[in-house]
C-alpha cells in the first residue's frame, strides 16, 4: 500500500471490487455496506434511508458489490480510509486507482 499512498491525491478515484485476487466473488454480498457502516461512515436520514459520508459510495459492477472513494476521502477520513484499505488487503480484494475521471458501466 505504500506505493499507492504516494499516488493518491484529490483527483484520484479508488475502486475496491468485490472480487478476490483469485477471481472469486467476495461474500457476503453486503460486505461493502457493512464495512462502510462498520467504520462509522453512515447516517440514517429523515427519508429513512442510509446515507454515506462524502467521497465514498457503494457500487455494483457486473453483479458484484464494491466501494468507490474519491482521493479527498483519504485526506478527510484517514483512519477510516486506512481501515477500509486494510480490509481490502487482508481479504485480497481487487483495488484499482484511476486519475482525474472514472466511468463505471
Amino acid at each position: 500500500m505504500a506505493d499507492m499512498d504516494n499516488e493518491i491525491n484529490r483527483t484520484t478515484w479508488i475502486v475496491i471490487y468485490g472480487i478476490t485476487s483469485d477471481g472469486v466473488k467476495f461474500r457476503p454480498s453486503s460486505w461493502a455496506e457493512m464495512l462502510i457502516e462498520g467504520v462509522g461512515l453512515t447516517s440514517f436520514g429523515r427519508d429513512h434511508k442510509i446515507h454515506y459520508t462524502r467521497h465514498i459510495w457503494t457500487i455494483l459492477t457486473n453483479g458484484n458489490a464494491g466501494i468507490i472513494m474519491n482521493g479527498w476521502f483519504k485526506h478527510e477520513q484517514p483512519i477510516a480510509f486506512a481501515e477500509i484499505m486494510r480490509f481490502a488487503n487482508n481479504n485480497r480484494l481487487t483495488v484499482n486507482t484511476y486519475n482525474n475521471t472514472i466511468a463505471l458501466l
